[in-house]
Formats: structure tokens, sequence, C-alpha cells
């Protein structure tokens, strides 16, 4: 009999967490109560951006305290499992945040095991990614948000878009600020459930109906979590200086392509609120006949100050400019670089917007506008038709202050980690 209770439990609670653990963690304590309540209603907090277990932090020491308590109490021998359900909070970039809760995981999977050893087969992980059902269910109950706001928000957690263009939103709602420093630092979070039974332990009556509602039947077959045993990982929980990780975005200019010029940009994210862009121009040819052309090789490194840590949204930059160019149109005269040999030089700012476009938070599209002051010394030639040179009437050695960029560009992009690799 008891080895009936032990697997109708085991299937009970697989079924409820397949169900509903997956949502919050307010779920995963209601779903274990039905074993023991005290025994999934620890937490475990990170800061920002790290899975370094720090005890002094948010009550961590406490939290382990008990955890430690329950298991000695317990008894491994009489612990059928402990799971850890690890999170993030929803703001950075999404490959980065899934791989960040495993770590997490993994850090307390450590913990336990160079205290409990003998957990080491019994020890389950679920990373969970970004939390945004949490952080709905915070919002949801917040008594200081007007009605307004907090369908405002919970219009855009429930929104049916890419997840870069959640984020994005979420960042233009005047709440926001109120969020991120209210909320998210309580789900960048580790929850434990520690699953055991007891041979006095009868099966409590409430537990019936709702193993066996409509919700839990319409969910079980397709909802089941399959949870990962630990092995432990190769590499160490802690950081070296800290865990960024960088994003590649390949970019071309469609004013320029309409102008017949072509180009390609690469520009990597340095670090949060900082990157730097390299776009590069060619144009080779005439526009239908000789009197008409602007051929050219341009390059305009950047340096970006993003306003949003997300490296989205509104920035500000400074840049260099260097181009070779050979302009007519059409008219009496043609302007080329001095010799050939004698580029435009300067320098110059711009300010522009990027926001995300359709799934997977990849691509995006762009808009920048720029001006500086530039060094140049052309030649002017007569535009005589089907001539390469024409007349040289004279040369001009001259300041240029003016619009110097304009862009509407759409880009690709790549996540990559510290060291180089690929998520």
């Amino acid at each position: 009999m008891t080895h009936f209770f032990k697997i109708y439990y085991i299937t009970l609670i697989i079924i409820l967490l397949g169900t509903d653990l997956i949502y919050s963690q307010e779920s995963y304590a209601n779903n274990c109560q039905f074993v023991r309540k005290e025994h999934s209603n620890i937490q475990v907090h990170f800061r920002f951006d790290t899975y370094i277990l720090e005890p002094q932090y948010m009550g961590n020491s406490a939290s382990l305290q008990k955890l430690t308590h329950i298991i000695d109490s317990i008894g491994v021998l009489q612990i059928d499992s402990v799971v850890i359900i690890s999170q993030s909070s929803p703001e950075g970039v999404y490959e980065h945040n899934l791989m960040l809760s495993k770590r997490r995981a993994n850090t307390l999977s450590k913990y336990i095991l160079k205290r409990h050893p003998q957990l080491s087969e019994r020890l389950y992980v679920h990373p969970n990614g970004e939390s945004w059902s949490q952080l709905r269910e915070y919002v949801k109950k917040d008594t200081l948000l007007k009605n307004s706001t907090i369908e405002k928000v919970i219009s855009v957690i429930d929104a049916k878009i890419n997840i870069g263009t959640k984020k994005w939103r979420m960042q233009r709602l005047p709440v926001y600020r109120y969020l991120l420093k209210t909320y998210y630092p309580l789900i960048r979070n580790t929850v434990f459930c520690i699953i055991h039974y007891s041979k006095t332990l009868p099966v409590p009556a409430k537990i019936q109906p709702i193993a066996t509602s409509a919700t839990v039947k319409s969910n079980a077959a397709s909802n089941i979590i399959k949870y990962i045993p630990y092995t432990s990982p190769t590499e160490s929980p802690v950081p070296d200086n800290g865990m960024f990780y960088h994003r590649l975005h390949l970019k071309t200019n469609a004013l320029g392509l309409g102008l017949g010029i072509a180009n390609i940009a690469a520009e990597i994210d340095m670090a949060e609120h900082w990157s730097f862009s390299l776009p590069v121009y060619y144009s080779g040819w005439d526009y239908f006949k000789t009197t008409i052309k602007f051929r050219t090789f341009a390059i305009q490194p950047e340096f970006r100050y993003w306003f949003s840590r997300l490296n989205d949204g509104l920035f500000a930059g400074v840049h260099v400019g260097l181009g070779y160019y050979n302009l007519a149109t059409n008219g009496k005269y043609r302007y080329q670089d001095l010799n050939r040999e004698t580029p435009a030089i300067g320098t110059g700012i711009n300010i522009g917007y990027r926001i995300p476009i359709g799934k997977g938070n990849h691509w995006r599209v762009e808009f920048s506008v720029g001006a500086g002051a530039y060094k140049v010394h052309y030649d002017i030639f007569h535009n005589t038709p089907n001539s390469n040179e024409g007349l040289l009437i004279r040369s001009i050695k001259r300041a240029y202050w003016g619009i110097d960029q304009a862009s509407v560009s759409f880009s690709y992009t790549f996540h990559f980690n510290k060291k180089g690799g690929k998520l």
C-alpha cells in the first residue's frame, strides 16, 4: 500500500507541476502544499545579470538555513526528489536570460549537493527563463496602481508579439521604472520544491477533486514538464568579471540602396548602453547617362550611446567620416575630390531610433539623421557628355557644414556570448 501511495503522489505532483508550476512561483507553492505546504515556499534571489549566490542579499541567508533545516528534519533517505525552479526578470536578451536561469539553477544545485551529496540522483532543475507570468501576477495585485495602468501593463504582457517588441513596448510605459525597481528584483529567483512521503501520511481528501478536474485532464497529456536531472556543469559558477552577452547587427541602409549606392554595416553591442557601428558605402557607376553620377567610396565609423540598457530605442552617436566622391547631376559641372586622392574628412553627431520587427527578436528597423563638419578639397569640371574628364575649371578648398548622414536601415541580429560562442 505504501508503494501505491508513492506512485499516486508522484503521478499527481507531475500532473500538477505540468499544468500550473510553469506559470508562477505562487503556483509552485500551492501545488506542493498537498505534500507539505512549508516545503515549497523557499526562495533565493539573485542580483541583476548574475548567478553568484550571495547569502546576505534579500534574505538569502535565512532561506538557505530554512532549506537545510527542512532537509535535515525530513531526513535525506525520506526525500523522494528536490525540484529547483529558476527564472530571470524579463529584460535584456531572451537567449541570455534563458542561459542565466540555467546557471542560477546549477548554482543552487551545487550548493545542495555540497551539503547533501546523497541527493545527486533525486535532484531536478527546471530553468524557466523569463517569467512574464509572475510579473503579471504582481502587477494585477498591486493596490498602488490605477486600474487603467494595470490594464495597459497586462495588455503588453498578454500581447501575441515577439519578445523583443514586447520588451520595447514595456519600456515605453510611464510605469516601467516603478516595475523595474519594485518587481523585477523579486522575479530574479530560484524556488525549491521538496517532495517526500511519510509511511503514516494518508491521502488528503482534497487531492481527489483537483486531480480529476477538467483543467488537469485537458492539460495533463500536453503540458507535463520533463524535468532535467542535475548534472554538474563544466564551468565555474563564478563568472570572470561579470557576464555580458554581445549582439552583432548586420544591416543595410534602404535610402542608400534607393540611390544606387551599395552599402553594408556591422554593429556590435560592446556593453549595456554602448555600441560601435561601421558602415561602408560604394558606388562605381553612372545613373543611366554619363552626366548623372554619384560615385563614392565612404566609411563612417560611429560610437553610440543607447538610452535603454537593452540597446534598442533612442540613441545618440558621434562619428567620423571619410569619403571619395565623383558627383554630377546633369548640370553644367561635375565635382570630384582633388586628383582622386583627397577624400572629404570630418566628424559629426547623430541621433536615431531602433525598434524590433517581426518574430524571433532578430529583425530590426532603424532611423537615423546626423550632421557634421568636413574638410573638402575638390576639382570642378565641365560636365561633358561621354567624357571621363571634361575641362577642368578650378580647384576649391573649403569646409562643409551640414547633413552628413540619413538612413532607414534594416538589420538582422546575432547573439554571441563574451567568448564569441553563439548561444
